[in-house]
């Protein structure tokens, strides 16, 4: 049989940092959650499955814009992000923030494989630890003309990543992700933001 060489070619590349202050950042953000239980509109029991990526209950896409907290930790994000791309000489001119959003995950609840419409995404991690919930990538094979068989044991697509609370990801805008299930009763609190890359002002989207 002739020897067959597999040439790896690119990496997916994904960061993470943990947010100072996370103590006084959990609770403001967990206040936000309470105010915002009294809105029916974001309870995912008023959404359409087919609507939502996310299994979950979650806040507007604009909460940046709707609560000064979270308008002040999102610059602060932004900040963080801008001396990383910076030390790490990325061709990043300006991030404009295109939404912010926050999800809180009851019971059974979970997100689907999806990825985002922007250059940047976002996850901050406030309270998981007590969910038993796993935060997935996945490999996007859907485009691929030939494929190893589903059951083939040497698949590995899905890569779970670990983290805890005070946890912040950044990854991709296109890059799929997903949450299991939460097996508790206990509530698993994120706040999600998507970033695009902006050029002389102008914003640039795909």
């Amino acid at each position: 049989m002739i020897a067959v060489e597999k040439i790896p070619l690119f990496t997916e590349e994904v960061y993470s940092f943990i947010m100072p202050d996370h103590d006084h950042w959990e609770k403001q953000i967990k206040n936000i959650v309470l105010v915002e239980k009294n809105k029916a509109i974001h309870d995912y029991s008023t959404i359409p499955k087919e609507d939502c990526n996310v299994k979950a209950n979650r806040t507007t896409w604009d909460t940046h814009k709707q609560y000064g907290s979270i308008s002040i930790l999102s610059n602060k994000i932004s900040h963080i992000i801008y001396d990383f791309i910076k030390k790490e000489d990325f061709d990043v001119p300006k991030l404009e923030i295109q939404d912010c959003w926050i999800n809180w995950y009851n019971k059974d609840q979970y997100a689907i494989p999806h990825s985002h419409i922007c250059h940047l995404s976002l996850v901050y991690f406030v309270d998981v630890e007590n969910t038993e919930a796993s935060f997935l990538f996945h490999q996007n094979t859907n485009f691929r003309l030939i494929k190893k068989k589903e059951n083939s044991t040497k698949i590995n697509s899905i890569k779970e990543v670990k983290v805890k609370n005070g946890t912040v990801m950044m990854f991709n805008g296109n890059v799929s992700h997903s949450v299991t299930p939460n097996q508790t009763d206990n509530e698993r609190i994120t706040l999600a933001m998507n970033f695009n890359v902006s050029y002389d002002s102008k914003r640039v989207s795909y």
